[in-house]
């Protein structure tokens, strides 16, 4: 059986708790994986802890250089400002700085350790969240949306006993609070009581009956225990109740898919897509139903809508590229890897991508020069050894009319010291 192993939180600045149940389809050939249920409302990948710090926030400054004379209370205040500044930016590891700095000067600043939770959470460090949920409840013990967090955080990071605890005190004491039902039922789903946390789910829903993600929640509930009609029922709730979800709808794919009704999948990832032209589950998804009903073209022309809106994923870029050179078409592959060029005119992997594309048009000579620039700049050393071994592996299947081209090119790469080869 499927189980609840997933929760999105939501993004750094969101102001209300959202928890979709979720797993993102990785990036991989279409036939690798088997659909599951648990979708991301809206995956975050642009949000990174390790982005650099902020300047002048020096670890054990208790207050601002520059204005010595602020009370402690004022500095923390613009600390607070400095680090919703930040977030805004999208620099969450520099806001966490400028948050902790905030609460060094006064601990009982309001709300700071809450979104330090909140960013800890949107990248998976629950354990982290869980502590700054908690020391907000210390300093401000009537916070309720920092006691449900904590609660998920807890569930997330595998603490069902204690998750359990928290929220169910929360529904003891306000047993008309739809999150907190909410949060319970997912808590129940992680820790393998589907029964426990349907009833919670519907007891959420009996007090807002037309609130999406909750809707959503109790779907991914349904579908991991095989009541795929009553699930699709809750995805299609889940979708008119929230006309921004598109994450329902990939989810309304998945359970169709998994039900070997491929039309209907495509269907709902379709609208997905439409709904969210950025939601990068529905384009992948796509790819993977058509070249697995041998629809190639079409699952080309997806390859081409996802990289209008996300031109500068070079991966996604090499399997569209790879995709129509498998189909004969040269001239679309050269295309595609030419705009990758011109996008990121520096990335190894765009050159790579460009001088296979140039070889299977046979273009070898300038295949070559792309190869050798792509061996240059890649990273990686491993990575580096391979674009070698393929291009050693061109020259002893090529024919004779090429060989003075790869002789001229050992010449100038492998016998000579190499540069940089920009």
């Amino acid at each position: 059986m499927h189980t609840f192993r997933s929760l999105c939180l939501p993004a750094a600045l969101a102001a209300a708790a959202t928890f979709a149940l979720s797993l993102a389809l990785a990036p991989a050939p279409a036939h690798a994986e088997s659909p599951t249920f648990f979708v991301p409302a809206r995956p975050d990948s642009s949000v990174d802890i390790s982005s650099p710090a902020a300047p002048l926030l020096l670890p054990g400054r208790s207050q601002p250089e520059e204005a010595p004379a602020k009370s402690r209370q004022q500095a923390a205040l613009e600390k607070f400002q400095l680090a919703l500044s930040l977030e805004a930016q999208r620099a969450p590891a520099a806001a966490i700085a400028a948050y902790r700095s905030a609460v060094k000067l006064d601990s009982t600043i309001a709300q700071a350790h809450y979104r330090m939770g909140m960013l800890y959470a949107g990248v998976g460090q629950h354990r982290a969240a869980a502590t700054e949920f908690a020391a907000e409840i210390v300093h401000h013990p009537g916070d309720r949306s920092a006691a449900r967090m904590l609660g998920l955080a807890l569930a997330q990071d595998g603490d069902t006993l204690h998750a359990l605890q928290q929220l169910r005190r929360l529904v003891q004491l306000e047993p008309k609070d739809a999150e907190a039902w909410r949060a319970l039922g997912f808590a129940l789903s992680v820790a393998e009581r589907p029964a426990d946390g349907e009833r919670a789910f519907r007891r959420s829903l009996a007090l807002r009956p037309e609130d999406g993600p909750t809707w959503r929640d109790l779907g991914a509930l349904l579908a991991a225990t095989r009541r795929d009609e009553e699930a699709r029922k809750a995805y299609r709730k889940a979708a008119a109740y929230d006309p921004r979800d598109a994450a329902s709808l990939v989810n309304l794919g998945n359970l169709e898919r998994r039900a070997k009704r491929p039309e209907a999948a495509l269907a709902a990832y379709r609208e997905a897509e439409q709904r969210d032209s950025t939601q990068t589950l529905a384009y992948r998804a796509q790819v993977q139903v058509l070249i697995e009903l041998k629809r190639e073209l079409e699952a080309g022309a997806v390859f081409r809508r996802w990289l209008a809106v996300y031109p500068d994923e070079t991966a996604t870029r090499v399997e569209a590229i790879q995709l129509y050179q498998g189909l004969g078409r040269q001239d679309i592959a050269l295309e595609l890897a030419r705009d990758g060029i011109r996008r990121a005119p520096d990335s190894g992997e765009a050159r790579l991508a460009y001088g296979m594309a140039l070889h299977s048009s046979g273009q070898e000579r300038d295949a070559l020069e792309e190869l050798r620039r792509a061996e240059s700049w890649l990273k990686k050393p491993e990575q580096r050894l391979r674009v070698g071994a393929l291009i050693r592996s061109l020259r002893a299947d090529a024919p004779d009319s090429l060989r003075a081209v790869f002789e001229a090119d050992s010449a100038k790469y492998e016998r000579a010291p190499r540069g940089d080869g920009r």
